[in-house]
């Protein structure tokens, strides 16, 4: 669920639509420019003129662009601060309004106490607050761990050991992925941008998609099968 971006143009790049959940291109259908803040609204570009006399201002740029794939609207707003020479500038951030934005979840086969952090962890993402999405998804690593009866002293010492348990290399990674951003944000108080809380999110999703998911899948297509078999055995003394 990496987060739409918006380009110093005005453009989407390619990325997860969140009305069909398929990775596409969008098509811009209209991007306008204005003020963010009072005193004035206003629809052009801010001049050099405007600068002097008000000062710097935070500009609102809307994006209205369409999916690729399925053609549902997504609307994005990106914050830009502009220079003095009225042309060029640094973007602040830019935000999906339109699908409203949902928490992530983690499929029920996945225990409890995994999902209840994970899911905590997404409701801080959703609301921007990115320190406490990491600490959240660096504790539901924490709890991962435990329930696969991972030992060691410390997180780092827990996830090597899950390569015992039969956990792959390229998995126990994405997850120091996630111990690491969720220690910075912890214990050095880094701020980190929505794309890369989002990317360790889903490394923990695809993880989990792996450990518990694609199991219990393959369960169920086992039970399927002898259920077919029964029955088939009951009708054919």
């Amino acid at each position: 669920m990496t987060s739409l971006t918006v380009d110093h143009n005005g453009l989407v790049p390619p990325g997860l639509c969140p009305n069909c959940r398929l990775r596409t291109g969008f098509k811009v259908r209209g991007s306008d420019l204005s003020t963010y803040l009072w005193p004035f609204a206003r629809t052009e570009h801010p001049d050099v003129e405007h600068q002097l006399k008000y000062g710097v201002r935070t500009w609102l740029r809307q994006v209205l662009a369409s999916c690729g794939h399925c053609g549902k609207t997504v609307v994005l707003h990106q914050l830009i601060r502009f220079h003095e020479d009225g042309e060029t500038g640094e973007v602040l951030r830019v935000s999906q309004v339109w699908p409203e934005r949902l928490p992530r979840e983690l499929h029920t086969s996945v225990p409890n106490p995994v999902r209840d952090l994970f899911a905590e962890g997404a409701r801080a993402e959703v609301a921007e607050a990115y320190r406490a999405a990491g600490a959240m998804y660096r504790a539901a690593v924490e709890e991962l761990c435990k329930d696969l009866g991972a030992e060691g002293s410390n997180l780092a010492s827990k996830i090597n050991d899950l390569v015992k348990r039969g956990v792959t290399h390229e998995i126990v990674e994405d997850l120091h992925e996630a111990r690491l951003l969720g220690n910075w944000s912890l214990h050095d108080g880094l701020e980190f941008s929505a794309e890369e809380v989002a990317d360790v999110a889903d490394l923990i999703a695809e993880a989990v998609h792996v450990l518990y998911v694609q199991p219990e899948e393959r369960r169920a297509m086992r039970d399927a099968r002898k259920a077919r078999r029964d029955a088939y055995a009951a009708g054919n003394p």
